[in-house]
């Protein structure tokens, strides 16, 4: 079962470090092998002061950690229905297209919407703003759902979910594309500056952008560019 986070636990998965629980359990077998393989009067005194010392280090951190599953099944959690205002439309079926497919991403947020960085288990560096998206095709526009997960204290509205809705008409794009950023960031828990790629679908118009949102960088995101720009040069010829 899950923890159920508060703000202020999600905050803390940013910040922390192992050290205080690598250091409790490293107290606590350098007591017990002192202890079994010394040949001293400190071999007994000692380990009787550091193991336990070491195993209530180690129990009151492992207690206050956060895990990158427990922050996973969180934001899964906070995510549920982020896509009803589309897919419980009662014309669902008559008016969102099954070719080209509708396509769901979800992807961290390393720009200036987040404030907390910090490197997973993996090694993925992760921020504190998730978002998650769902775009859907019609014969004349593209439906979109997306849902902004903040999950730190960083902002006023900590942890809080911002849900969006664009229908963006075909003929109002002027092209579709997946966009690269380079970007420099500070690792929260060591103060480490890292550089991070990250992706976001651009959506624009005679006068410019209209949406941008993060993205991965993968196949599906490159076959949603190239339909929506099909769609696009396809209501040209037919306006």
């Amino acid at each position: 079962m899950s923890k159920q986070l508060k703000s202020q636990d999600s905050t803390r998965y940013y910040l922390q470090t192992d050290l205080w629980r690598l250091l409790g359990a490293g107290m606590m077998i350098v007591g017990v092998v002192w202890f079994y393989f010394g040949f001293s009067s400190a071999s007994y005194y000692v380990p009787t002061v550091i193991t336990p010392v070491g195993l209530i280090l180690f129990l009151i951190f492992s207690g206050r950690h956060v895990s990158d599953r427990d922050i996973e099944e969180e934001m899964e959690h906070r995510l549920t229905d982020y896509d009803k205002p589309v897919t419980d439309r009662a014309d669902y079926s008559r008016v969102i297209l099954k070719q080209p497919a509708d396509v769901e991403t979800e992807a961290y947020h390393m720009g200036k919407e987040a404030a907390f960085f910090k490197k997973n288990k993996p090694g993925r560096t992760v921020s504190d703003v998730y978002v998650k998206t769902h775009v859907f095709f019609t014969n004349h526009a593209l439906l979109i759902c997306a849902r902004q997960l903040r999950m730190s204290l960083a902002r006023d509205a900590a942890g809080a979910a911002e849900d969006f809705e664009w229908a963006l008409s075909y003929e109002d794009l002027v092209s579709a594309q997946l966009c690269e950023n380079v970007t420099a960031v500070a690792l929260s828990n060591t103060k480490k500056q890292i550089t991070v790629k990250w992706y976001e679908l651009v959506l624009s118009g005679e006068e410019g952008e209209i949406l941008r949102l993060p993205v991965n960088n993968d196949m599906d995101m490159s076959d949603l560019c190239d339909h929506v720009n099909r769609k696009i040069q396809q209501q040209k010829k037919e306006g």
